[in-house]
């Protein structure tokens, strides 16, 4: 997907409306404080938007891009990656650019499009960017009617988000409490189900009908947390065009072990319980009896949804502003096992399959 092949949206030229979550424990007064540090800042108009309650994110979101676009300003999030989806869809909506600043656990969504981790050098780049007009169109997915800019998944991985959650309440939201709880939910029972799949392999090629019986069923378009995992359909997603669907069988706790040490070792791709095919959509219903909903996750959020779920990719781009040097994290070189985290659910601030 290149800028040549989409309408570039206005360039930004009014205020920073920047987004940020409420998140259990954060210090919005010293983020404020060195965000504000940044020299580079002091010289733009800055609305700060941030929710009384950590459930208004959503709201938050869709008033701060409807200002972007009344005061041609630019919409900047915030956080982690799902700070990042209830920002991105908002963004999406109204037709205006996004910045992102990461302040997530794992940030898959900023490491892949080479984001500085760090707050202040985050903003930095980001106004370099911003006052060079660079641009770059990012390929977001959709499952009926949400969008998840990192991926979606049905079956187990919604129940890892839920461990996970009651764990970081706990012990607080940090890495490490992030891959104690998706290990242990691993290894907890979790019976398959059988769904019948439906989906093109390409734009334009017939539909294909096949019936699977797994546990998780997990559509990617992160590219970064793709290939940590070990999965070739990463290049097809990077190329545009494609989502990832990655189907994990049943199985006993001791292969269940193996597949954990597969990805995170970056080589699932030879793991006799894992089916993984690229695709341009596809739809997804239980085989037998449907229930009248089904729980999805999405970039960390989680919602009831009606089957059949259809992933589709969007026609428009998400427009980022971002340095036109793409410096991906973790691109050239699978990291060592301790610090591969792809099987970890992605960030939920406001709120892998091994998801996220």
């Amino acid at each position: 997907m290149t800028p040549s092949e989409h309408t570039l949206p206005p360039q930004p030229r009014g205020p920073i409306h920047l987004v940020v979550p409420r998140r259990p424990g954060a210090d919005l007064d010293l983020l404020r404080a060195k965000l504000e540090g940044v020299p580079a800042l002091q010289t733009h108009d800055v609305v700060w938007h941030v929710p009384d309650h950590r459930a208004d994110i959503v709201q938050l979101a869709e008033r701060a891009a409807q200002a972007a676009q009344d005061d041609g300003g630019l919409l900047v999030a915030a956080g982690g990656d799902g700070t990042i989806n209830a920002v991105a869809s908002a963004a999406l909506r109204a037709g205006v650019p996004l910045g992102v600043v990461p302040m997530g656990t794992f940030n898959y969504f900023s490491r892949e499009h080479g984001l500085a981790l760090d707050p202040e050098t985050a903003v930095q780049e980001l106004l370099q960017a911003l006052h060079a007009g660079d641009l770059r169109p990012v390929q977001v997915g959709f499952v009926n009617r949400r969008m998840f800019v990192v991926n979606a998944s049905v079956g187990l991985y919604p129940k890892m988000l839920a461990d996970r959650e009651m764990a970081s309440r706990r012990f607080g939201r940090k890495r490490w409490v992030a891959v104690a709880a998706a290990v242990w939910s691993l290894f907890r029972p979790a019976s398959g189900r059988r769904w019948r799949v439906v989906m093109k392999t390409h734009q334009g090629a017939e539909a294909q009908q096949e019936e699977h019986l797994v546990t998780t069923l997990f559509v990617g378009n992160n590219p970064l947390q793709l290939d940590r995992m070990g999965l070739p359909q990463a290049q097809k997603v990077a190329d545009g065009g494609h989502l990832a669907v990655v189907m994990l069988k049943p199985q006993g706790r001791w292969a269940i072990a193996r597949t954990v040490w597969n990805a995170a070792t970056g080589q699932l791709d030879k793991d006799n319980a894992v089916v993984s095919i690229a695709c341009s959509e596809l739809s997804v219903a239980p085989a037998s009896w449907r229930p009248p909903q089904v729980k999805v996750a999405f970039d960390g959020e989680r919602e009831w949804m009606a089957p059949p779920l259809h992933f589709r990719i969007s026609a428009r781009p998400l427009w980022l502003v971002a340095p036109s040097q793409l410096a991906r994290d973790g691109a050239s070189q699978t990291p060592p096992p301790e610090e591969n985290t792809a099987f970890v659910p992605a960030d939920t601030p406001a709120p892998g399959l091994l998801p996220a």
